[in-house]
């Protein structure tokens, strides 16, 4: 019998963390898909947490690095981003030019996949490109409402999806 591993994560040091990885760390027993960016908060790099808050429910998280604690561990698979809520049919959504709320998926003007957020503390809007975890200055299309995906030798395992809560629904809910 032939025993092999596909994909085996590997245990990261700290110092191996630079801006664009993706990695796995923990919040409790909850794994979060991380990535790393260029940008800093009070000198710690700032970190998008990506983690599955429900059934099939992704939620983003702007995270200090030194606020993750390990052990870290290599994302063997491929991370795929896709707009619309649909899982293996097409969906078809309307692109939007427009200012983007926070958790938005964005093409970025070179081509990238790009997501917006707010910084903390000071709040200010930010975007970093899905491919390089570098910040980027402009965008042509907004994509409120994503998919998070893992793909490996041909199958793809869907995370969860994206929606962020209207302005309406929040006031219905007071």
């Amino acid at each position: 019998m032939t025993v092999s591993f596909e994909g085996f994560p590997r245990i990261l040091e700290r110092t191996a963390l630079r801006p664009g990885r993706w990695f796995v760390a923990a919040d409790g027993a909850r794994p979060l898909l991380c990535l790393v960016t260029a940008l800093e908060s009070r000198g710690d790099p700032v970190t998008l947490a990506f983690a599955a808050t429900g059934v099939e429910v992704v939620d983003i998280a702007v995270v200090g690095l030194s606020a993750l604690s390990g052990p870290y561990c290599t994302v063997e698979d491929e991370v795929v981003f896709a707009p619309g809520l649909a899982e293996g049919r097409p969906m078809l959504s309307a692109p939007l030019r427009r200012a983007f709320r926070a958790g938005a998926l964005l093409r970025l003007r070179n081509g990238d996949l790009g997501i917006g957020f707010v910084t903390e503390p000071d709040g200010a809007a930010a975007i970093v490109s899905l491919a390089n975890g570098q910040p980027a200055e402009g965008f042509d299309l907004v994509f409120e409402r994503w998919s998070l995906s893992l793909r490996r030798a041909g199958l793809q395992t869907l995370i969860g999806h994206f929606k962020p809560l209207s302005s309406l629904s929040q006031r219905r809910r007071v």
